[in-house]
């Protein structure tokens, strides 16, 4: 840029606007200059023509647009996005590397890497002479060569050989420029590519000046050292809001070496500082997949390809799409779409057909119901492939029969984000010659991927009066005041980043940008010299630790007048360090509520007495309030299917089987191999219903080896009939009535019963530590013997079966001998030894009762014995048990 000449704002207003061009970095750069270039022209005048201002690729579009009409340009048909180039080259790439029998890694890097080096190699006029040639560089030059002989198959450029084109044009003089004077703005270097092209123009006699920010060196430009990021976000936004409070017409910025990462940071450190309803604008786009409209608008069009593809769609992405919203009576029914949502979870539902999701859908939003009939008939109607354009009037067809984007007035980011999406429905079609034909499902995915891959960022609030920006975004840019954050040696200079295909000499030579460190440190001197001259006053600060590790400052703050801490700034951090520490508060120590209402429903069974003896605020919390976690989405794999499989085929098995007597007999004909295949078959059809065959071969075969080792125990036991599978039994304590499912009650020859729990897990099943506390838990057995039994001798023992293919185990307490191996008697647990079976049943229905009576009167102290007591709990944040207070006796975590 040294070689050209230069022009202040003021001196171009007086150029004639017709003649002039302002080319720019980019978007925000040329809306910035358009706003101060018009304000200089209607300084004490009324309307003037301003030149037009457009940013650098959108003149080079135009260029290529114009020379589609030179009959000897050679025009390509098609112009491939950076996007499609993206996909070409990672299908050219993983072509070439399976051919070759080379696995890589991350094709998807790989390609972003060979986009780079191609596009490097032509805009730097790289040269790599023979000698220097490495490995990786010849790799890239055989994808390369491929990715070009594709384009050429498809009639098609991308971006990079559009330039080529454009810059050959100017240079053979076959494209018209009608302009007097070029002027170029923001830019820090020109390429030698864009040198050549300025050169072109230059000899057509065309003036090429660069504009000159007219702003001088800071008049107080100062470094501040902080103690951590926090407080140097917290500093930035306090001294925004001061600057605001006394300039309410000023402009001013943050300039944040990682924005992008800070983002959620930097929006709660303004929203804390700065006045409420004072607008202000973060330049962080979000990929647009993430704007909620737009995750809707996929999560239909994703639901109805796999329905469409499968005939069965996952009730994770169902879920998904029902409270994104964004369709017909999107507010109306949007309690509707979550209970059903909810539904789904606490079933296990793993899958559900087109139809079944119609019926359900019709009991929980019927508008959204004949709206989805409707849509599904007109997709029924249509082919199943198709070009991504075609794809693209389907999927807005759909979308509208559905009701996007939703009922009632959108804000202005909401209407910015629909406009976007419809944007991305047409830059899928333009993709239609690199990507062929495609099947609903795939057109799904590449949309999903393209809205991945595509940044958005609502328009700047034009109100705002504070901008917070990265370091690229702020160039060319002129405030009344700048803060710059996050000044380390680790971010100016920046490290080096050499691309990986192309010699690093070759860069070298090129000084191409980001390959060596002296390349990078010329870079920083010109960023950090720009900075200096966008405000007249300057704050400059860094973090001194990130956690633990020590942060040093960039050698360019050295040249900053180091400032101590002002009094303003030792109260803002004062005030963030209270908010951490013990202040003054009023305290009511709530641990009781309402005494439950005779005839109130309480779900949950025996979990009830269970939850209040880990923690009785969990217990009121989740039984009395409802509030707990919704379970996750269902998997195939999922673990408890195995469970139930294992239960339902154990009860089938002893609904046929009454006694050990049948047993034996069964095993003796050789009849219990057939028996076992039967009702594990049975159990399968009610429990594997969205296993695939393999699968659940699979499943099965493992379900019949583990209760084949579970009936050979049973068969070493004392003899013993079955008396009940699966029973229900119902108990009520005052206004609490509870429910309890067993899964087997046998009785031995003296008539005395032995309870049997099944457990499928893996892990240990030893009740002893949870059965001799004080508060016991894991209580369905101690409960049944001790309360519903009858009497305290009825029992005679308690067994905890585990059933799993790495081992059978049984283990509780017996009193006597019931067969069992792996039992224990009161002796052998120390907290009972020495007492009889009905000193112990007592206590235990002495505790029971204890635990009911303290549910039914409210009590709910938020207290534990053990951190393994919540483990599975499901409303932790409601307990928030990470907090401390000064008189807690007990740790909370």
């Amino acid at each position: 840029m040294e070689d050209l000449d230069t022009i202040e704002l003021d001196a171009l207003a007086r150029w004639p606007a017709h003649q002039t061009l302002i080319l720019t970095v980019n978007n925000r750069h040329a809306r910035r200059v358009l706003a101060e270039l018009t304000s200089t022209l209607t300084e004490g005048r009324r309307v003037m023509a301003a030149p037009e201002v457009v940013p650098l690729s959108g003149w080079v579009n135009r260029l290529a647009e114009q020379l589609a009409f030179d009959p000897n340009a050679s025009q390509p048909l098609h112009t491939v996005d950076a996007f499609g180039a993206h996909w070409l080259w990672q299908r050219v790439i993983g072509d070439i590397e399976s051919e070759a029998g080379h696995g890589l890694l991350d094709v998807s890097q790989a390609a972003k890497f060979a986009a780079e080096a191609d596009r490097l190699m032509d805009d730097w006029r790289i040269k790599v002479p023979a000698g220097q040639e490495t490995a990786e560089y010849l790799h890239f030059l055989t994808w390369r060569n491929a990715y070009r002989n594709s384009l050429a198959e498809l009639d098609a450029e991308d971006g990079n050989m559009l330039w080529e084109r454009v810059c050959g044009a100017l240079e053979d003089e076959r494209l018209d420029v009608p302009i007097g004077a070029l002027v170029l703005a923001g830019f820090n270097e020109l390429a030698p590519r864009l040198r050549a092209m300025i050169a072109a123009l230059q000899r057509r006699g065309i003036q090429v000046v660069a504009l000159r920010n007219s702003a001088i060196p800071a008049g107080a430009c100062r470094w501040l050292q902080v103690p951590e990021p926090d407080a140097e976000w917290r500093l930035a936004a306090a001294w925004a809001a001061r600057q605001l409070s006394a300039h309410p017409q000023g402009r001013y910025a943050i300039i944040a070496a990682r924005l992008e990462e800070d983002s959620a940071l930097a929006h709660r450190c303004l929203r804390e500082h700065l006045a409420p309803q004072t607008p202000y604008n973060i330049a962080v786009a979000r990929p647009l997949s993430e704007w909620p409209l737009a995750r809707a608008a996929l999560a239909w069009l994703r639901v109805l390809a796999r329905f469409d593809r499968d005939g069965v769609c996952p009730v994770a992405e169902l879920g998904q799409a029902l409270l994104a919203g964004g369709c017909v009576a999107s507010r109306a029914e949007r309690a509707g779409r979550a209970r059903l949502d909810a539904l789904w979870r606490r079933r296990g539902t793993v899958s559900i057909s087109v139809q079944a999701f119609g019926e359900q859908l019709m009991r929980h939003a019927p508008q959204l119901a004949a709206a989805w009939q409707q849509c599904w008939l007109d997709l029924a109607a249509t082919p199943c492939d198709g070009t991504a354009h075609g794809w693209r009037q389907q999927f807005r067809t759909c979308l509208i029969t559905l009701g996007f984007p939703g009922s009632g007035m959108l804000d202005s980011h909401a209407f910015q984000s629909v406009e976007a999406f419809e944007r991305l429905l047409e830059r899928m079609a333009h993709l239609s010659p690199v990507v062929g034909v495609l099947s609903r499902y795939a057109a799904s995915v590449l949309l999903r991927r393209l809205a991945d891959e595509t940044p958005f960022q609502p328009q700047r609030d034009p109100a705002a009066r504070l901008d917070v920006l990265g370091f690229l975004e702020s160039e060319g840019g002129r405030w009344d005041g700048v803060w710059v954050l996050g000044l380390t040696d680790e971010v100016l200079p920046a490290p080096a980043r050499p691309n990986p295909f192309i010699p690093l000499q070759a860069l070298r030579d090129a000084e191409a940008p980001r390959a060596t460190p002296e390349r990078e440190l010329h870079w920083a001197h010109t960023l950090y010299a720009a900075l200096l001259k966008c405000a007249p006053e300057v704050w400059l600060s860094h973090a001194q630790y990130e956690g633990e590790r020590l942060l040093r400052p960039s050698p360019f703050v050295a040249q900053a007048a180091k400032c101590e801490s002002e009094p303003w700034m030792d109260a803002v951090l004062a005030r963030a360090q209270a908010s951490f520490e013990n202040v003054p508060m009023e305290r009511i120590l709530d641990e009781r509520g309402p005494a439950l209402v005779r005839g109130a429903r309480t779900r949950g069974g025996i979990g009830v007495i269970d939850t209040q003896a880990r923690n009785p605020l969990w217990a009121f919390a989740k039984y009395r309030l409802g509030a707990s976690a919704l379970p996750a989405y269902a998997d195939i794999f999922d673990q408890n299917a195995r469970g139930l499989l294992l239960h339902k085929a154990a009860e089938l098995l002893w609904r046929m089987l009454r006694d050990q007597a049948e047993l034996w007999a069964a095993h003796e004909t050789g009849r219990l191999v057939a028996l076992l295949e039967e009702v594990v078959a049975q159990a399968a059809k009610e429990h594997l219903p969205e296993y695939g065959p393999r699968l659940k071969e699979l499943e099965m075969h493992r379900a019949r080896s583990v209760l084949m080792a579970w009936v050979m125990h049973e068969l070493a036991r004392t003899p013993f009939r079955v008396l009940e599978v699966e029973k229900n039994c119902e108990w009520n304590h005052g206004a609490l009535s509870l429910s309890l499912r067993v899964d087997r009650i046998d009785a031995l020859l003296d008539d005395r019963l032995v309870v049997i729990d099944y457990k499928s897990g893996g892990g240990n099943v030893e009740p002893r530590a949870d059965w001799m506390r004080e508060r016991p838990v894991g209580l369905q057995l101690p409960f049944y013997a001790s309360v519903l039994a009858g009497n305290s001798d009825a029992v005679a023992a308690m067994a905890l079966v585990k059933l799993h293919a790495r081992g059978i185990e049984a283990r509780g307490l017996q009193d006597g001998d019931c067969g069992m191996e792996g039992m224990a008697t009161l002796d052998d647990w120390p907290a009972f030894a020495g007492r009889s079976w009905r000193d112990v049943m007592l206590l235990w229905r002495t505790t029971i009762n204890d635990l009911a009576e303290e549910y039914v009167s409210g009590v709910a102290i938020n207290t534990y014995l053990r951190a393994e007591d919540m483990r599975y709990c499901d409303v932790l944040p409601f307990l928030r048990l990470n907090e401390e207070y000064p008189d807690d006796t007990q740790a909370a975590q």
